[in-house]
């Protein structure tokens, strides 16, 4: 590893004062999907699914429910996993598309 100091840009300070490093575990890309009644299009629940597709073909997939608490999510992690190849309604395009 580098000196402490070509490491400075990465260098950041939790809520404790601790000096951490920030350090890349994964990439890859993410799609994040909401949930809409089928004939208004309005939302139905205020969760939203985000599944990530990381670079070596993993896929995580996680619930992210708003709390009571402002600004804090909950995320789960869903018993049945559907993966990349679901479909979901894109209103840009307003077609059916793969989500990645």
């Amino acid at each position: 590893m580098g000196k402490m100091e070509d490491l400075s840009e990465a260098v950041t300070i939790s809520k404790r004062g601790k000096r951490e490093i920030r350090s890349i575990v994964s990439r890859g890309r993410f799609a994040v999907i909401e949930y809409l009644d089928p004939v208004t299009l309005e939302r139905t629940e205020e969760k939203v699914k985000l599944i990530l597709a990381h670079e070596d073909g993993r896929v995580d997939e996680y619930f992210l429910i708003p709390t009571k608490i402002f600004s804090r999510l909950l995320a789960i992690i869903p018993k049945e996993k559907k993966g990349l190849d679901i479909k979901a309604y894109n209103p840009r395009t307003g077609r059916v598309e793969k989500i990645l």
